[in-house]
């Protein structure tokens, strides 16, 4: 039989409160042991609001720390965005930077460096004996520079680069050596043939014109050349060209000469 709490406690506060059983022996053990199950309720009560408290606490604390954790999961991932965006960066500025230091900025044909690490591929290869390079010079361009300014100096510069490198094509490389000379590296089984195209390169460069205003510049290139010989190395072909090259301005320019 379940006990019915409400009723055992209204029946025993109302023998308490009876008159007729104030002088009873029990009554102050009842009332001795009444005050002890109102203390016992009274410590249980403050216990269960205890547990109810530290239940809140640790639910709010659970939901800080959850808090916490989902903010730094979130930072951490930010963190990861931006370190994948700074990879590529990296990624793309090194290929800038390779770039730059293969690639001339204003004519963005080869620089020196690659030029040269490419005639260095050329003369170890197995072509080596059908190669020929020449050196080009345009004539009296500091004059274009100091009549004109830099300004159209580089538009005449940037086209020409153009129009050398549109004749050489396929059939070899052109890359600029320094300031208005270029180096270019021909691989053809018949030398006449590489006379052959640098000529229609100096004619071309040659019927070239830029206005400025009411006035026209006149173009015109000096060209060395110089064709693989079983006893060179890469410093006597350049400097067989070079010569020739310097062959060609003293006697007059606007002409090419085999070295």
């Amino acid at each position: 039989m379940k006990t019915d709490f409400a009723e055992l406690e209204k029946n025993i506060q109302d023998i308490l409160a009876a008159p007729e059983y104030q002088d009873h022996p029990a009554s102050k053990a009842l009332s001795q042991l009444w005050d002890v199950n109102q203390e016992q309720w009274n410590r249980m009560d403050r216990l269960t609001r205890l547990s109810d408290s530290y239940q809140d606490v640790m639910i709010q604390q659970g939901k800080s720390l959850s808090e916490r954790f989902d903010k730094h999961v979130r930072q951490l991932e930010k963190m990861t965005r931006i370190s994948d965006r700074y990879q590529r960066s990296l990624r793309q500025l090194n290929i800038e930077l390779e770039k730059t230091s293969l690639i001339d900025p204003l004519t963005e044909l080869p620089n020196r460096r690659m030029i040269m690490k490419q005639l260095s591929q050329a003369f170890s290869g197995q072509q080596k004996e059908s190669l020929s390079i020449a050196m080009i010079d345009i004539d009296y361009f500091k004059k274009v520079n100091d009549e004109f300014g830099h300004q159209v100096g580089d538009k005449v510069l940037i086209a020409l680069s153009r129009l050398m490198e549109s004749v050489v094509g396929d059939r070899g490389v052109i890359g600029r050596w320094g300031g208005e000379e270029f180096l270019v590296i021909l691989t053809s089984p018949k030398f006449e043939d590489v006379v052959a195209l640098l000529e229609s390169l100096r004619s071309k460069v040659n019927a070239y014109t830029h206005q400025v205003d009411d006035k026209t510049v006149l173009t015109s290139v000096s060209i060395g050349i110089a064709e693989y010989q079983e006893t060179d190395s890469m410093d006597s072909l350049l400097s067989r060209a070079d010569s020739a090259l310097y062959s060609v301005k003293s006697k007059g320019r606007n002409s090419l000469v085999i070295g």
